[in-house]
């Protein structure tokens, strides 16, 4: 099969790591290309990719009403004569305007609009709060597929004990932007622990850039936690691969979230997780041992919880309190599961005659409850 994805960038994020994944497994069987219409690409993103993806960068400047770029992915798209093109973001399709392929659209999160969705032959929602919010608000299948992600891959952390006066490490992932990803209430709930629950054997580390970063610093110094967090910037997904289970917790505090990648990075490197109740990220709690949840925006909650994961860790009794760290390898959530997903999905796809009568996608396509 001849398989080409399209995203407008290559910035770090949830869509571009399953992407990059996704790619990868499927470059093992079939003929595979990455197209990338926007931006300059962050090199680090791109390590650990299968060599066997042709991977095109249009370098079109984000907004700009060059038309060049575009031809040029339409030519592009007419010499590869692809199968399929798998697109991740929603106005994709508008570009696209030269191709016989079958087109399949992930819906990444919550909230997008849904003005285009109707121009792809196949939808595929990464979460059933994905799903769900799709379906509240147009009258279309869309294939529930898990992301996933090579949990083998992992290092796994299998000491849970921490030395009396060992600080726990902490660490929060993904991009700063506080408005959605909640770090803001986790700095209030580590100074909740600092300043009135005398719990200083921590330190806590963000992973990752964004907007947010200056805000944060600030919230950082105005909390007078200065000593206990740090902003370590980027890493690759293969640093992460290798270094997440150094840690001893992992922490979602999002306000809202279609998925949660980073959930089950912590728990396929062995980890605990706490997570807010919103979401992807309560899904995956909920369908797995190994977390915890807290109430959304809850500052007070996720530092009593946290309070309670440190303890659990110090008195070694972290199993009995959110069960068995071990994520199934070939499980709901891993790469090779999502990846014969959307094989099934791609065939499926193919084998309807024309865009204009599409059959329903099986009996795994999502339909909301309402």
């Amino acid at each position: 099969m001849r398989i080409v994805h399209c995203l407008f960038t290559l910035r770090t994020g949830g869509a571009q790591i399953l992407t990059l994944n996704l790619l990868s497994e499927l470059a093992a069987d079939h003929d595979v290309s990455l197209i990338v219409v926007n931006d300059a690409p962050m090199a680090s993103m791109l390590v650990g990719l299968d060599r066997r993806v042709n991977v095109h960068f249009l370098d079109r400047e984000e907004g700009s009403r060059n038309p060049l770029p575009i031809i040029r992915l339409n030519w592009l798209l007419y010499r590869l004569r692809p199968d399929i093109v798998h697109c991740h973001e929603r106005k994709m399709i508008q570009l696209l305007k030269a191709t016989r392929a079958k087109t399949v659209y992930t819906v990444h999160d919550v909230q997008i609009p849904t003005d285009t969705f109707a121009s792809y032959d196949a939808l595929a929602a990464i979460s059933e709060a994905v799903a769900a919010d799709v379906q509240q608000r147009i009258d279309l299948p869309i294939r529930l597929i898990h992301n996933g992600v090579p949990i083998h891959r992992f290092n796994r952390r299998a000491d849970y004990q921490l030395a009396p006066t060992e600080p726990i490490r902490l660490v929060q992932l993904g991009r700063l932007m506080h408005e959605k990803k909640g770090q803001h209430i986790l700095l209030e709930a580590l100074a909740i622990l600092i300043h009135q629950r005398g719990e200083t054997r921590l330190k806590l580390d963000f992973v990752g850039e964004g907007p947010s970063l200056d805000y944060l610093n600030e919230r950082v110094r105005a909390l007078q936690i200065d000593n206990y967090v740090r902003f370590s910037g980027h890493r690759d997904w293969t640093w992460l691969q290798d270094n997440l289970s150094t840690y001893h917790l992992v922490i979602q505090p999002s306000l809202y979230e279609g998925f949660g990648l980073t959930v089950v990075e912590g728990l396929a490197a062995g980890l605990p997780v706490l997570a807010s109740d919103a979401g992807g990220p309560a899904e995956i709690i909920r369908s797995l041992s190994g977390g915890m949840l807290f109430a959304t925006e809850d500052a007070g909650a996720c530092a009593d919880a946290l309070l309670q994961l440190i303890q659990a860790y110090r008195t070694q009794t972290l199993t009995s309190l959110v069960g068995n760290l071990a994520l199934p390898a070939n499980g709901r959530y891993s790469i090779r599961a999502m990846t014969d997903n959307y094989l099934d999905l791609y065939k499926q796809v193919l084998e309807t005659s024309t865009p204009t009568t599409r059959k329903p996608l099986a009996s795994t396509t999502y339909s909301s409850a309402a």
